[in-house]
């Protein structure tokens, strides 16, 4: 059959009608419907975590959600988390401190008392002791009066040592007056000549001293023995004054065997030969060292040394030289 075409146009022939084949119409697969999973029993003290969906075992899994983020613990599981490596590690330290202090008390020196040296452990407990111990001497001070010279160090003996020893042997003290007095003295080594004159005590109990506007001036203390008398004459005299140099700058240069002259009123010159020098401080002055009665004549000539003290105006030690009758020379 022939139908006219579109817009009065020619026929076209319809093609004949064809029967379609069946086909089943298209079914969904079977799929079981959702269902909420179950939150697991909690025991005593668990804490509380996500329980979601089964995991590849097919179990339910906790302690993640399903978009990986952690899982929520309650404030006291996570206090605990918190405070539990801050209490191992004050653990630790603390530990170490006792190894450390146990290793310094282990490898300490075991204590000592003053005056007595520290001894090794003994197996066994000693024997009481019947003898007393010594206490030491003072590390700056010597047992006896030491030699003095140039380059010598002079430090004060141990305030109960003798005078020294004398260099020489004394001869028989010279036959001396109530009116004897020394006039003069004389040190070559150290190239002093200088007149003498009479020292008493001043109100405050201590010796005189010459005048210090007259500083190339000696003096001896007129209430000990005369020099070459039996027992120790003193002669004082200035280091130095605010012009200079005094009668005595050098006496710390004198050493043991040196030779010192006193000339007398009575025409006799007496010739003393040193023993030692020593600095000691004034607040210590050996005052039985220096005055004690002896059995031979002999001599102490004295100034001042060590640090001078502008509030003072004066000096902090003395200067003592020991010296012991060796001849007369006339």
């Amino acid at each position: 059959m022939s139908h006219p075409g579109p817009y009065g146009g020619p026929p076209h022939e319809q093609p004949p009608y064809q029967q379609q084949p069946y086909q089943q119409p298209y079914q969904y697969p079977y799929q079981a419907p959702y269902q909420q999973p179950q939150m697991p029993a909690l025991g005593p003290g668990q804490p509380e975590q996500f329980a979601i969906g089964p995991g590849p075992s097919g179990r339910h899994m906790l302690g993640q959600d399903p978009y990986g983020r952690p899982a929520r613990q309650s404030v006291k599981a996570r206090l605990r988390s918190a405070v539990l490596p801050a209490v191992l590690i004050v653990v630790s330290l603390g530990g170490i401190a006792a190894i450390m202090a146990g290793l310094l008390a282990y490898l300490a020196p075991p204590p000592v008392q003053e005056g007595v040296l520290a001894a090794a452990p003994a197996a066994e407990p000693p024997a009481p002791q019947t003898a007393a111990v010594q206490q030491a001497a003072d590390p700056l001070t010597l047992p006896t009066v030491g030699p003095g010279g140039p380059g010598v160090p002079l430090t004060p003996a141990e305030p109960a040592a003798p005078p020294p020893l004398p260099a020489v042997k004394a001869p028989p003290p010279v036959k001396t007056t109530e009116k004897t007095r020394p006039t003069r003295i004389s040190i070559p080594a150290i190239g002093v000549s200088a007149r003498l004159v009479s020292l008493g005590v001043q109100q405050n109990r201590e010796i005189q001293v010459p005048p210090l506007n007259r500083p190339k001036l000696g003096g001896w203390y007129r209430y000990g023995p005369v020099p070459g008398e039996i027992g120790p004459a003193v002669i004082l005299g200035h280091v130095n004054n605010r012009t200079g140099p005094a009668v005595f700058y050098r006496l710390n240069q004198v050493k043991r065997g040196q030779k010192i002259r006193v000339a007398r009123n009575d025409g006799k010159i007496v010739e003393f030969t040193v023993d030692g020098v020593e600095k000691i401080s004034k607040s210590t002055f050996p005052t039985a060292r220096v005055y004690s009665n002896l059995n031979d004549a002999s001599l102490r000539v004295i100034t001042c040394g060590g640090i001078y003290d502008p509030k003072t105006g004066h000096y902090t030690d003395n200067i003592i030289v020991y010296a012991t009758l060796s001849k007369r020379t006339r």
